[in-house]
């Protein structure tokens, strides 16, 4: 029975006090209890060792003196509580009043990604040690293009090189991190081909209106800001396609660049790597928007950052629902591709 005044446990002694009077028996475990050793949680009966949510200890040993006075335990919140002694009993010294349970018991938190254990810090070394070596070999690089070929053509080789640079820097990083570090797999960072034409789905579907927003985002952020900041690299040399005199040899570089490079490699770490990492430590919606706000961060543009941190987010939210990478690289590629289609039909007309 186990509830509360068990009349088979008030004719019995306590299991871990014997010679005091049992006054109720463990739901869990059947051993008959004591007032002391009584927790009440549920309306049911359950010993110290089997109280749920935490072990709370059992008292005095068997043969050592017994309190004169054992107040019940009751489940309140979260944690354990003792109600005052009556008449404000004072324990004899030596033996102390029973402790209040250990802090406050919270719930842990989901894993979301279980085979995801690094940190976001571990995240951010990476991605700072690749940034700052690949801009330091690029600016290299763009000097010793100068010297060989004219400003434009430089230009664009160097979107693609530097690009390859820090690709693959931060993707060394990345797999080190996962499968050195750590002993994970490549699938916990959403390379799988379980569920992956399903992803690819939701990239077209949520591709073209991440685009358009973004678009419309472009547009507020260069009217406000046009004049506080001049466009990054890529800005120009788009300018540059849709002003025409780019050979396609340049132009199909930049095409690799954005629409294959920059989704494979940008996903597998944001969302594939860095994301996981923030989702297993805060809930959906603050781990899509800081990792919207670190993707748009990372491209160092003040007009490009609100419709890059719509793209990052919408990006969080197809593999979070998803899990897989096809999803925001299929999305992401989109995104990019219709950049550079406006950049010809530009031209065109």
């Amino acid at each position: 029975m186990g509830e509360a005044g068990h009349p088979d446990a008030s004719c019995v002694e306590c299991a871990n006090h014997p010679g005091s009077s049992a006054v109720a028996r463990c739901v869990s475990c059947n051993r008959t209890l004591c007032a002391y050793c009584r927790v009440i949680h549920g309306n049911r009966n359950y010993c110290r060792s089997c109280a749920p949510g935490q072990s709370l200890p059992v008292g005095p040993a068997p043969g050592q003196p017994q309190y004169p006075y054992y107040p019940q335990a009751y489940w309140t919140g979260g944690e354990y509580r003792y109600p005052p002694p009556p008449g404000g009993y004072q324990p004899p010294p030596g033996y102390g009043y029973p402790p209040y349970a250990p802090a406050r018991y919270r719930k842990p938190r989901e894993v979301v990604f279980p085979g995801a254990p690094w940190g976001v810090g571990e995240a951010m070394i990476i991605f700072a040690i690749a940034f700052m070596a690949a801009s330091a070999m690029s600016f290299a690089l763009y000097v010793l293009l100068r010297e060989v070929t004219s400003a434009t053509n430089a230009t664009f080789l160097l979107i693609f090189l530097s690009s390859v640079l820090l690709y693959a820097l931060l993707l060394g990083g990345t797999f080190y991190s996962v499968k050195v570090r750590h002993k994970s797999t490549v699938t916990a960072l959403g390379l799988k081909m379980d569920g992956m034409w399903k992803g690819i789905a939701w990239g077209v579907g949520l591709g073209l209106p991440l685009f358009v927003g973004a678009i419309i985002l472009a547009y507020a952020s260069e009217r406000l800001l046009r004049d506080t900041n001049a466009p990054d690299m890529v800005s120009k040399s788009v300018n540059r396609i849709s002003s025409g005199g780019v050979s396609g040899v340049l132009v199909f570089l930049l095409f690799l660049t954005l629409v294959v490079l920059a989704p494979v490699c940008e996903e597998i770490f944001f969302r594939g790597y860095l994301y996981p990492a923030l989702r297993n430590r805060m809930d959906r919606q603050p781990a899509m928007l800081l990792n919207g706000v670190l993707f748009a961060a990372a491209h160092f543009e003040i007009i490009g950052f609100l419709p890059r941190f719509l793209l990052g987010y919408g990006l969080c939210y197809i593999y979070e629902r998803q899990h897989n990478l096809s999803g925001p690289m299929m999305g992401h590629a989109i995104y990019n591709g219709m950049i550079l289609l406006l950049s010809g039909l530009f031209q065109l007309f």
